[in-house]
Parts: structure tokens; sequence; C-alpha cells
């Protein structure tokens, strides 16, 4: 089994309070662990090797949506970045 390590050194959010970074953060951590935990993103992201940027594309939120999801969407996007 690989150890998968993501380090992000930053992440800009236009339109959140900074009150709501931590709960972005935690969520996008949360969805991240649970979608690289796939074995086909897995060697996926393996095969990449160091990657110094992702473009994860545009993220489309509700009206509604609360910081945490925020970051689960955010999460998904990597993924899918990942996987493409």
């Amino acid at each position: 089994m690989r150890r998968v390590v993501v380090h992000i050194d930053r992440m800009i959010l236009k339109g959140f309070g900074n009150a709501d970074a931590q709960a972005i953060g935690e969520g996008m951590r949360t969805e991240l662990a649970r979608l690289l935990a796939h074995p086909a993103t897995g060697e996926r992201l393996a095969s990449l090797g160091h990657v110094s940027s992702l473009h994860a594309g545009k993220i489309r939120l509700a009206q509604d949506a609360r910081p945490h999801g925020v970051g689960l969407s955010a999460g998904r996007a990597i993924a899918k970045g990942i996987s493409r």
C-alpha cells in the first residue's frame, strides 16, 4: 500500500469570511481523504508524481451552501482534476 501525501499550500476563497475558512478546509480534507482512498484515484495520483499545481475548474455552489459543503465540493473538484 502506498501512502499519498497532499500538501495544499494555500487556498484562495473569494466571497467567504475568515470564519468560514476552517470549515471549508475541513470539508475539503474529509472529501479528499475519502476520494483518494479509492484505488484507481490513488494509482492515478501516484502515476503523476510531483505536481506543482492542478486546475480543478469552476465549482458551482447553491446560494445557501454551507462552508463545510463548499469544502466537500472543492475536494470533489480536486479529485476530478486528478482523475483526468
